[in-house]
């Protein structure tokens, strides 16, 4: 009699832990997604649902420019990262260094929802094949503070007015040369001949003497405008948003015509560990709680129909998601053929 009922209780024991067990995350427990990222792609107001979602737990490096990125990921031949949110100036890079495979779009659920003129984008997809996901794009802008600069810019050129000398900031990245190559009316600011370059290079170094600091990372530009060492900037939206949420007295400006930006893609390491988690994230962030929670951190605009839904129409056609019009307007960031040409040129002046 006792032996049928501890047998019977055991049976039940272990029903009772198997259904517990089939209740857990499907992702296996310990999975730990890597990925090198621009500043608030992995913020943890959204990445902890993917989280609970999945038992997988999003660890990120932030870079502080694609240059970074690039060497960062190619680093132990791209074992040491899963995924990787690169700009449409490194995407061909990674690409040919052979760091990157080819997306399944079969294995993401939301891929469809993506802005039709996002999906195979010429900014990540090779040889007929998609190797990056595009989830959020946004131009570089203006940042002024409006109680220093009591008239709203109209043009990069309120960066050369001598009194703002020594209160002026732009990125430390050789791209800012395609910014100054539209300011000298270069059709094509990123075919540059070695004639253009040189035109750019006495152009930087008219500026150079009122640049206080070249910033990396967008959080080292807020405190930059916070401690009054900086009135302008050339800038992304996600600092102009963290001063904003901070009461700073801040403006933004689009000066038409003269906008450079990016158009930012998943892509992911030919040598991930984690391939099933890595289109998990992937597909997340394609969700309408993905994008909302991207848009929401960082002021970007987001690229899927289901992110349009999450913000509602209004925010919508705040960033530009309702047309595309903006997007179409912006000189995206793109593989540079004499690139080293470039970065000689930005050492220099930075030195």
């Amino acid at each position: 009699m006792w032996h049928r009922l501890i047998t019977a209780f055991l049976i039940g024991l272990l029903g009772l832990t198997s259904g517990m067990l089939s209740a857990q995350p499907a992702q296996a427990a310990g999975c730990t997604l890597t990925a090198i990222v621009w500043e608030g792609y992995t913020d943890a107001s959204f990445a902890q649902k993917f989280e609970q979602e999945t038992g997988c737990a999003i660890k990120a490096t932030y870079a502080g420019s694609s240059d970074e990125m690039f060497a960062k990921f190619r680093t132990g031949g791209g074992r040491t990262y899963d995924l990787i949110s690169a700009s449409g100036d490194i995407t061909e890079r990674l690409y040919k260094a052979g760091l990157v495979r080819p997306i399944d779009t079969s294995k993401l659920e939301n891929y469809d929802s993506i802005f039709s003129p996002f999906q195979k984008g010429d900014w990540n997809s090779f040889d007929g094949k998609p190797y990056g996901v595009t989830f959020a794009w946004g131009p570089n802008v203006l940042l002024y503070n409006t109680e220093k600069v009591a008239t709203s810019p109209t043009s990069w050129d309120v960066l050369f007015d001598p009194q703002y000398a020594g209160q002026i900031t732009i990125p430390d990245n050789p791209m800012t040369i395609a910014d100054v190559a539209l300011w000298l009316g270069k059709a094509d600011p990123y075919d540059l001949t070695d004639a253009d370059l040189a035109e750019v290079k006495d152009k930087l170094l008219e500026l150079r003497p009122s640049i206080r600091k070249f910033w990396a990372t967008a959080g080292e530009l807020a405190n930059l405008f916070q401690s009054g060492e900086v009135v302008l900037a050339h800038a992304w939206p996600l600092t102009y948003t963290q001063l904003i949420e901070a009461d700073y007295p801040v403006g933004s400006v689009n000066p038409k015509g003269e906008l450079t930006g990016w158009t930012d893609s998943w892509m992911i390491s030919k040598n991930s560990r984690n391939v099933d988690a890595a289109y998990k994230w992937i597909d997340f962030i394609l969700s309408g709680e993905g994008q909302k929670g991207v848009m929401d951190v960082t002021g970007y605009s987001g690229a899927t129909e289901l992110g349009v839904e999450a913000v509602g129409p209004e925010r919508a056609k705040e960033l530009f998601m309702d047309d595309l019009s903006l997007h179409e307007e912006i000189k995206m960031w793109q593989s540079v053929q004499n690139y080293d040409k470039w970065v000689q040129l930005w050492n220099e002046i930075r030195s």
